[in-house]
């Protein structure tokens, strides 16, 4: 008879034992989700906070002038607005194609690039100092009369 009873208070004690064991796995995975929410709570009212202020910002004067003043080029009464603007060059002799080609080159792709042509008169990614068609060809006939002599 003390053997029946040993048996089942062994059988009642590993089942109370798994059962706590899941328990405890149980009650970690809600721990840990539940602090995953909070975080996530957290952050959402970080963001909250942040669409406020950039709400409040959107309302305002400033945003308002900002946007009209980079977005759409407006000006205050007195102040005048220059915005350089990349036109394709004018050709305006059409017999001599050498001129045609300067004016295709110095045509502007950019701002920066119509900035500098305005300025300076060059594109920006142009050599400052250009070899002429005479020039060229001087130097493939010199090259052609190194390769007589040799």
């Amino acid at each position: 008879m003390a053997q029946f009873v040993a048996i089942i208070a062994l059988s009642i004690s590993v089942f109370l034992i798994v059962d706590l064991g899941r328990r405890a796995a149980a009650n970690y995975r809600v721990q840990r989700e539940a602090y995953r929410l909070t975080q996530e709570v957290e952050a959402m009212r970080l963001h909250q906070a942040k669409l406020l202020a950039r709400r409040s910002y959107v309302a305002s004067d400033l945003y308002v002038e900002e946007v009209a003043r980079n977005e759409l080029k407006w000006a205050n009464p007195g102040e005048t607005v220059i915005v350089v603007l990349p036109t394709p060059a004018t050709i305006t002799s059409q017999t001599n194609p050498i001129s045609q080609e300067v004016a295709i080159q110095q045509t502007a792709h950019t701002p920066a690039e119509a900035w500098w042509q305005l300025f300076f008169g060059e594109r920006v990614n142009q050599p400052l100092f250009r070899q002429t068609e005479y020039e060229s060809s001087v130097d493939e006939r010199a090259g052609e009369v190194s390769a007589n002599v040799e």
